[in-house]
């Protein structure tokens, strides 16, 4: 194990530690850390690196469950409480708890596969007064109403679908996502800057509404990783609306890890219209604080009948203008993936992913 593995490691164990024996702590909270000192011990002595995520939706999904299996690897997903769309919405604004979605499916690809509890974690109802609802979501709210916070909730949910790694939100509390556009114009929530059209302005800086800062949780999850990850997925709404909780560009900066991105194979009309990889690397440099020291970029060609698919929804496939920078590894990373409609769903979901095992093999060579 090297000098900068350890010092992650032990700082990571010092931290649970002290979890345990702070005096505010309850009772849940000393069990919570007393599991977390055992299993980043087990960690240190298995000489297993530290991979964090940064992100939420369905890119950091396929991320998670790319590297999930890998042995040499513990995994912590930051997600966001930005979420105000659909389902997640709903059940934030009824509760006043952090949005359950980004935790959700984080927890959901973590979790041990081939089981129907997994499975009914993703069931979305379709009639009543619950159409529309993730059931995996109704039962984060209930376990965060039956516990009374969102550690406990998640500890909880990690502990029923036997997750391999953390899910940790970035900050204690929900946020509401505001976006300054080049036009002036203050665009407030998430789910309404995912449903702006193309042609109304980019994205000049993100923040949030309330008076939040990063979670401790997830301030020690990244300055002790091995690596941190950001992308894919949308950039603003998904990825980048972490970075506008206070203090993660701080705690990126102090980070010793590897940073790595992965280019989205689309733009997306609403948030990066014509938004070529240059410009996406630009605002994750500009916001991460850092150039990330790896990048993915996809090459190769995209089925047609894909591509017609969302260049009716204004999206086109992402320019590569990265030259000859010797930080970018280009290869096929991209899979077809057909997701059938549901009808209660209020999001529209992508059809082309990154390929989990194309990701994890790719991951593997860099760690």
């Amino acid at each position: 194990m090297n000098d900068k593995k350890r010092f992650n490691g032990m700082r990571r164990l010092s931290f649970h530690v002290k979890e345990m024996f702070h005096p505010t702590q309850s009772s849940a909270g000393r069990l919570r850390a007393f599991k977390n000192a055992v299993m980043t011990g087990s960690d240190l002595i298995a000489n297993k690196k530290h991979v964090v995520t940064v992100g939420g939706g369905t890119g950091t999904f396929v991320v998670l469950s790319a590297l999930k299996d890998l042995p040499s690897v513990t995994l912590s997903a930051i997600v966001s409480v930005a979420d105000d769309g659909g389902s997640t919405g709903r059940l934030r604004d009824a509760y006043g708890f952090i949005p359950p979605g980004d935790a959700r499916q984080a927890l959901v690809a973590l979790a041990k596969e081939g089981t129907m509890l997994r499975d009914m974690f993703t069931y979305r109802f379709s009639k009543g007064d619950i159409a529309g609802h993730n059931l995996g979501n109704l039962f984060l709210t209930a376990l965060r109403d039956r516990l009374g916070s969102e550690g406990a909730a998640i500890t909880a949910a990690s502990e029923i679908l036997r997750v391999k790694g953390y899910v940790v939100p970035i900050s204690e509390r929900p946020a509401t996502l505001v976006a300054t556009l080049s036009t002036g114009e203050k665009v407030a929530g998430q789910h309404a800057l995912n449903a702006r059209g193309a042609g109304n302005g980019h994205v000049e800086s993100l923040g949030i509404a309330e008076d939040l800062t990063v979670s401790k949780h997830a301030k020690k999850a990244i300055e002790s990783a091995d690596m941190i990850i950001l992308g894919p997925g949308d950039l603003y709404t998904s990825t980048l609306a972490n970075f506008a909780v206070p203090g993660l560009t701080e705690s990126v900066g102090r980070s010793r890890s590897t940073l790595v991105y992965f280019v989205n194979l689309f733009t997306n009309a609403s948030e990066t219209d014509g938004y070529s990889a240059k410009k996406h690397l630009e605002e994750i440099t500009r916001y991460a604080g850092r150039k990330p020291d790896v990048i993915f970029m996809h090459s190769g060609a995209l089925p047609q009948h894909i591509r017609d698919y969302y260049a009716k929804k204004k999206g086109y496939p992402v320019v590569d203008d990265l030259g000859d920078d010797p930080t970018v590894i280009r290869g096929s990373f991209a899979d077809v993936v057909v997701i059938p409609k549901v009808e209660t769903d209020a999001i529209d979901r992508s059809l082309i992913r990154h390929d989990p095992k194309k990701v994890a093999e790719a991951i593997k060579k860099i760690l």
